[in-house]
């Protein structure tokens, strides 16, 4: 773990020093054209751009619409009470029942003028403005929710949230599957909205994702503008994934956003992925409040993380070399109560017994008064520790004794 902190607050110049000193990615297989890719890119960028454009001219129309509308129902009240000496109240009646075609009959136009104005009245009012302003809201109403669906909409009421940047680049859908599940069975977290910042689902979210309630913005993530419409600063979890888990260039990118997020400022506790070891404390002094490796297959390392810092290291070590791991020896015992042989294994140094193994199977973390019988014993040692057979079973006989 590196303790020397990034020089400087430039977020550019810090990519560049993680890109230069980090090693080169291989990518097995064909790597992406990325003509194609830049092209995706302008199409989707226009998409975007043209969605809100007619957004923006759909409510436009509409509100003229909707002003002309009561332009010329003022007018057609002023002429019935002109015209046909009616009171504001009859007039305001004769107006609606003609705009909206129902036509009750209990009140009626008698002269010329009154009729031109009705029969001008229904037509233009009932027939062709009503109609328009029905349109237009249909429409604007499918075009928010195209532009939902694809993530171009801002959640301005999101707060007290789970905000996700950034996703996995391989098998997004099933990482964050797992991801969301973790979340929703951890009582902490389990009401808790959850928002992704990502360009990695343009055409819109998975339906196993929508169906847990997930909402996403499609924008990238190394942009102040898009990180505050993703509501950093009112969000109460912040998970920043790191894109290429065997790429340490990565790191810069996390460096970057946490720098952004910093001057924006945020009252969320931050967990941030660090491919490189190296670059924890860089990312710890850059704002994040927990670093863990990407454990693509156990997401729960990053719920974990939120919830009860300090736990994502001990499961991070089981999976890491020279380490802490669980070692299995075989061993007969029987009728032991369990909290004598976690005693006598700490004490004789044969690490820390996590479960046993019997004819049934496997026995993990028994309550301390279970009387256990079996044929193995599972415990938590050191990597470079040397447990031996037989201290092991020096333990289970000073269990007997």
């Amino acid at each position: 773990m590196g303790n020397s902190r990034m020089p400087g607050n430039s977020s550019a110049t810090s990519s560049r020093r993680f890109a230069a000193t980090s090693p080169s990615r291989k990518t097995p297989g064909q790597p992406p054209d990325k003509s194609m890719i830049v092209a995706r890119w302008f199409v989707r960028r226009r998409y975007f751009r043209f969605s809100r454009h007619i957004a923006g001219a759909i409510r436009r129309r509409l509100i003229r619409a909707i002003g002309l509308f009561f332009i010329l129902f003022a007018i057609h009240v002023f002429v019935m009470m002109a015209a046909e000496g009616f009171g504001l109240g009859d007039a305001v009646w004769l107006t609606i029942t003609t705009a909206t075609t129902v036509g009750y009959g209990d009140i009626s136009a008698e002269s010329a003028v009154g009729r031109t104005a009705t029969t001008l009245c229904m037509y233009v009012f009932g027939i062709f403005l009503l109609a328009q302003i029905a349109t237009d809201v249909f429409d604007y109403r499918a075009l928010q929710r195209d532009r939902r669906r694809r993530g171009q909409l801002e959640w301005k009421n999101m707060k007290d949230h789970l905000l996700v940047i950034n996703v996995p680049a391989e098998h997004p859908e099933a990482y964050l599957t797992r991801f969301v599940a973790d979340v929703r069975n951890t009582p902490e977290l389990a009401d808790i909205p959850v928002q992704l910042l990502t360009t990695a689902f343009p055409e819109g979210l998975p339906t196993s994702l929508v169906n847990e309630g997930v909402t996403h913005y499609t924008a990238v993530a190394e942009n102040t503008e898009n990180l505050r419409t993703a509501n950093v600063r009112t969000a109460r979890h912040i998970v920043i994934i790191a894109g290429e888990s065997n790429d340490p260039r990565a790191d810069a990118l996390t460096y970057d956003i946490l720098s952004r997020i910093g001057d924006i400022g945020t009252v969320a506790s931050i967990v941030a992925e660090a491919v490189d070891d190296g670059n924890r404390q860089r990312l710890l002094d850059a704002g994040a409040n927990t670093v863990v490796r990407p454990v693509r297959a156990y997401p729960e390392i990053v719920v974990r993380a939120m919830i009860e810092p300090g736990t994502e290291r001990v499961l991070e070590n089981l999976f890491t070399h020279e380490a802490d791991r669980l070692a299995r020896f075989n061993a007969e015992f029987s009728n032991l109560r369990w909290r004598d042989v976690v005693s006598q294994f700490v004490q004789g140094g044969a690490g820390l017994p996590m479960g046993y193994v019997d004819a049934n199977g496997v026995h993990t973390n028994p309550t301390p008064d279970s009387v256990c019988s079996g044929e193995g014993i599972i415990t938590l040692i050191k990597d470079a520790a040397e447990v031996t057979q037989e201290a092991i079973e020096a333990c289970l006989q000073k269990c007997v004794a």
